[in-house]
């Protein structure tokens, strides 16, 4: 190292730690991939040295610890990040010939990947992703059904087939939802007003010591009940109705739908 003959230093290293697998070595090997540029191994060495590391005690420690920590996240800057997840009981999971452990993490160099499972009928699957340096992204792997590779591809009707073409919905849908439940929230709030003051003057006369019922009064109070019914009624579809509109006005752009043997998937984008 004090020749700059790093990679050798780095070779000695190695074999250091695989006599003896200590935080020193771990370290040293992260700082010297660092300055190789071998990005993916420093991150993952770098990643072990600063979780076995103890808390700094003396002012050495800390300097020391405060380093080790700053060159993992110079080293992250250079590198993606894979969460990958696969069927139950798959095994081996690969990246590029990589082993990923039971964490479903990976560190990657930036740039196209192959991601492969074997799965527990022996069946292998695989997905291929491309990142970018500092990019974090999810990897589902599926597997169809065995059945599924005996039988014809499944013709899958478009979305924009189904629903008619992509893009915003016609005016005159918009306009006539909007009115309609517009007057359906408008006439239950008259009812409602409506009810209120002749059930408080059906009280009011109920309060009174001549008042006797028949069934006139038993016919109104049935009358006002209906009222209410009736506004609360109104109100529940006027905004039912309206929220359905604001969904039509705002989901449906971009919709797809994706059949399987297993079932059928609705993605919306917006």
């Amino acid at each position: 190292m004090e020749r700059l003959d790093i990679a050798r230093a780095r070779d000695l290293w190695a074999q250091i730690y695989d006599i003896e697998r200590s935080t020193v070595g771990i370290c040293q090997l992260g700082q010297l991939d660092r300055r190789l540029g071998r990005w993916v191994d420093a991150v993952v060495e770098l990643t072990r040295c600063v979780q076995e590391m103890r808390p700094p005690v003396t002012p050495t420690e800390r300097r020391l610890y405060e380093t080790r920590h700053a060159d993992l996240a110079a080293a992250r800057l250079e590198v993606a990040q894979l969460h990958v997840f696969a069927p139950a009981g798959a095994a081996p999971v690969l990246v590029d010939g990589r082993l990923v452990d039971e964490s479903g993490q990976i560190y990657v160099a930036p740039g196209q990947h192959e991601i492969t499972a074997m799965l527990s009928d022996g069946r292998k699957v695989r997905s291929t992703v491309h990142v970018t340096a500092r990019e974090s992204r999810v990897v589902l792997l599926s597997a169809e059904p065995a059945s599924v590779r005996s039988v014809a591809p499944l013709k899958v009707t478009p979305a924009s087939a189904l629903a008619g073409p992509a893009g915003p919905p016609a005016p005159w849908l918009l306009y006539t939802g909007s009115a309609t439940s517009g007057a359906l929230l408008v006439s239950g709030i008259v009812l409602h007003i409506v009810a209120s003051t002749e059930n408080s003057a059906l009280r009011a006369e109920m309060c009174r010591l001549e008042w006797e019922e028949n069934s006139e009064t038993r016919s109104a109070m049935r009358a006002i009940d209906v009222e209410q019914h009736l506004s609360t009624a109104a109100l529940v579809a006027g905004s039912v109705l309206g929220a359905a509109t604001l969904a039509i006005a705002v989901l449906p752009r971009g919709a797809q739908v994706r059949a399987s043997a297993g079932g059928a998937e609705v993605r919306f984008s917006w």
